[in-house]
């Protein structure tokens, strides 16, 4: 399930309202991570750079992901909470995505060949290779 409409960004700034209210984000949020639909944009949309995320193998995953607000809720977990050093948040994250076990799996192993030994790495090395500005 590929964020499909993602190609279209014009269109899609037109179509969708910026959202500034913290209650419509957290909706809008949630409406991505688990139906992976997109009603408005928000702040962080702008972050993800096409260009850059192009670069790495892995760039459809980890595209989708970034899209469907994985490294967001990770980053607001992560603001909550200490990395044990473990996958215990992106687990978590993935599980509410409703991934099965063995995509969770897969997933896990492509963070690792990026750089994400563990939550705070996934942040710090994946997510990077998505955002940014275009070259």
């Amino acid at each position: 399930m590929l964020w499909e409409s993602i190609r279209e960004e014009g269109q899609e700034e037109q179509e969708h309202p910026l959202l500034k209210d913290k209650k419509l984000i957290k909706e809008e949020v949630n409406r991505r991570l688990v139906h992976g639909i997109k009603k408005a944009n928000l702040e962080y949309d702008s972050l993800y750079s096409h260009e850059k995320s192009s670069l790495n193998k892995d760039s459809e995953l980890l595209s989708q992901l970034f899209h469907r607000m994985f490294f967001y809720r990770l980053n607001e977990k992560l603001s909550a909470f200490h990395c044990d050093h473990t996958y215990r948040f992106s687990r978590q994250i993935l599980t509410q995505m409703q991934f099965n076990r063995g995509k969770i799996n897969d997933i896990l192993e492509i963070f690792k060949k990026n750089g994400g030994e563990c939550d705070c790495e996934v942040l710090y090395n994946v997510e990077s290779l998505l955002i940014g500005k275009d070259a």
